[in-house]
């Protein structure tokens, strides 16, 4: 064969193989975009596309992905959704759009004696949702299988669903703390003391003093404010005396005093409520208050909150969480201290805190005067029952029997029938809330002996109650408690 002859059949086999190429080429299917959403419209992330037994590819957090496929059927399933088989027709716009329903599971979460719980989180796979003032949640995109139930201050509970319809009734049970109060000294000094307590009687929960009246923080913080204002006096590893009750599955309490604040109010008057009279931060019998409307004031006690929450404590509970109940007019208050503006103050607080600590898994409790149970006002102070109840985890009214004046439910003598004004507190304070909150009342451990600091005990438990026993020294009345 001749050279001419050579090239010209080299010519020819090119000139077919890109006569080919160039066919194989225009009929090549072009690539496009393949968009996942549910039946709401949202985005559906990770959403497995499969085509004839080949998986290609996942869809992105926007729901997209870009797909060439090569004909025949294309399934779309993704957790939590109805899965989807179809032929795909490719767009005239490059995107095609597969709609897969979102799986729903419906129920409803109610305590032992069948009151709606409100603010359930509902946990099935991914997907949350939360229960209502009337106990009932919808989770979109549920995903089979373990559900989990939970709400702090409440037993977490879990159960199997199927992925079928219906509703699911779930009955959820409150945590029955029964704690006594350690000061900042207490725990320092006696904790040894107070965890053999709880190992031997009934208590299966301690109350410590984070923050208290005098305006120090007990603990070692990295809170900026505590060192500013001159507040830091550690007493106490906090994390060991965390893992000492961890180990005897003790509930754990950490009590912030909020807006009565000495140490603060002097340090930093801008936080403080002002009294133009005397040109100084406001004193009463002692007390300094930090004003319930100032965002400095409040971060102070937020932040030190999330830092001990952190840290694993069960629950915070803020005392003072008020205005002060003896003020003349010459006090100023950022935002004004009218009826309105205390009560949305103490409320907007409490709920500010449940956002800060739910996502770490604490509680949020707080303590109000006990006539507060009964009160059909705010007491001049900002703590309203009812808007308390409606945002708070864990509210303690101080039933002191010995704080009640005569005349008291009808008693000449209220301190002397601690039974009577417990039962009486606890019975309004039940038949005015909602079923969101658990009520774990404060109960008078000074100036009783053990038999009446028992009958209180008894007639709280009586509500189906936990309780906690206030003594400012914590000395405990160790006769008043049942052995173990």
């Amino acid at each position: 064969m001749s050279r001419r002859t050579q090239f010209r059949l080299l010519v020819l086999v090119t000139i077919g193989w890109l006569t080919w190429a160039g066919w194989s080429l225009m009929d090549e299917p072009e690539p496009f975009t393949l968009r996942v959403v549910d039946d709401e419209g949202r985005p559906v992330a990770n959403a497995v596309v499969a085509a004839e037994g080949r998986q290609l590819g996942l869809t992105g957090e926007s729901g997209l992905l870009e797909v060439a496929p090569s004909g025949g059927l294309v399934e779309v399933s993704a957790a939590g959704h109805f899965s989807s088989t179809f032929t795909i027709t490719p767009p005239d716009d490059g995107v095609f759009d597969v709609v897969l329903k979102a799986l729903l599971l419906r129920g409803r979460v109610v305590d032992p004696d069948g009151t709606p719980v409100a603010d359930v989180s509902v946990r099935a796979g991914s997907a949350e949702g939360h229960s209502d003032d009337e106990g009932r949640f919808v989770v979109r995109g549920a995903e089979p299988g373990t559900v989990r139930v939970a709400r702090p201050a409440w037993r977490e509970t879990t159960f199997e669903w199927s992925g079928g319809p219906g509703e699911q009734l779930v009955q959820i049970e409150p945590v029955i703390v029964k704690a006594v109060h350690m000061t900042g000294e207490a725990v320092e000094e006696r904790l040894d003391e107070f965890l053999e307590l709880a190992e031997t009687t009934e208590l299966n929960g301690l109350m410590i003093d984070l923050k208290a009246e005098e305006g120090v923080v007990y603990y070692e913080s990295r809170v900026p404010t505590v060192a500013e204002v001159g507040a830091d006096q550690p007493r106490y590893d906090l994390a060991e005396v965390v893992a000492a009750a961890e180990e005897r599955d003790l509930y754990m309490i950490g009590r912030i005093v909020a807006f009565q604040d000495p140490v603060a109010a002097r340090a930093v008057p801008d936080m403080a409520v002002w009294d133009s009279q005397t040109g100084a931060p406001f004193s009463s019998n002692g007390q300094y208050f930090l004003d319930p409307t100032d965002p400095q004031a409040r971060r102070y006690a937020l932040d030190l909150a999330e830092e001990a929450c952190s840290m694993g404590l069960h629950e915070i509970q803020f005392d003072y969480v008020r205005f002060p109940d003896v003020r003349p007019e010459s006090v100023h208050f950022d935002a004004g201290v009218s009826l309105d503006v205390r009560a949305e103050a103490i409320r907007s607080f409490i709920r500010e805190a449940t956002e800060v600590l739910h996502p770490l898994g604490c509680a949020v409790g707080v303590d109000v005067f006990g006539f507060v149970t009964t009160s059909v006002d705010d007491g001049g102070i900002g703590q309203r029952w009812e808007d308390i109840t409606s945002v708070g985890d864990v509210v303690s009214p101080m039933i002191y029997p010995s704080h009640y004046d005569s005349g008291w439910y009808g008693l000449e003598d209220p301190s002397a029938r601690p039974d009577v004004v417990v039962d009486r507190a606890l019975t309004d304070a039940v038949s005015r809330s909602s079923g969101r909150v658990v009520i774990r009342p404060w109960l008078q451990d000074f100036g009783y002996d053990a038999a009446q600091v028992r009958r209180q005990i008894e007639v709280a438990e009586s509500h189906g109650m936990g309780w906690m026993l206030w003594n400012a020294t914590s000395q405990v009345t160790v006769a008043a408690l049942e052995r173990e």
